[in-house]
């Protein structure tokens, strides 16, 4: 069983290989085959795989997509991490949109769950998305109706 700072230690390692190399295969090894998403996308299995397609989709749409940790802060097996998502809309921000080719920044809170082995067992998350459409022009103006 790792310590919560090895367990720190392991989310600060799968945002970096995720969302700053570029890795969706990471995940392949990171998420334990019983892995439980808690927010999955829409159309996507809460699942390991559903996960790791998601993961690739962000990777697709956003190609230059960075993450910057802000705070990680960990209690026995959980951890929570709390980070700015940075990228350019390249291929559709959501399944089915037609990119905008615009940058969006988006905060994002998430609660990972680590197993004895080192591999994620659960991730409860978070982001800001409606922040992000409204940069990217994606919402109707404030106060527009009609």
């Amino acid at each position: 069983m790792q310590t919560p700072e090895e367990n720190k230690e392991l989310a600060r390692r799968f945002v970096n290989a995720i969302f700053n190399d570029h890795d969706a295969d990471y995940a392949m090894d990171a998420l334990s085959d019983d892995f439980v998403e808690h927010q999955p996308m829409p159309g996507m299995p809460p699942d390991k795989k559903g996960t790791v397609e998601q993961m690739r989709f962000f990777l697709q749409s956003s190609p230059d997509i960075k993450a910057q940790i802000h705070d990680l802060i960990a209690s026995g097996d959980r951890v929570a991490i709390r980070a700015t998502y940075t990228g350019t809309d390249a291929g559709g921000f959501l399944p089915g949109m037609a990119p905008t080719n615009k940058r969006y920044s988006m905060e994002g809170m998430d609660i990972v769950r680590w197993g004895d082995d080192g591999k994620v067992l659960e991730h409860w998350g978070i982001v800001d998305a409606m922040s992000a459409m409204g940069q990217l022009g994606l919402l109707p103006p404030p106060g527009g109706g009609g």
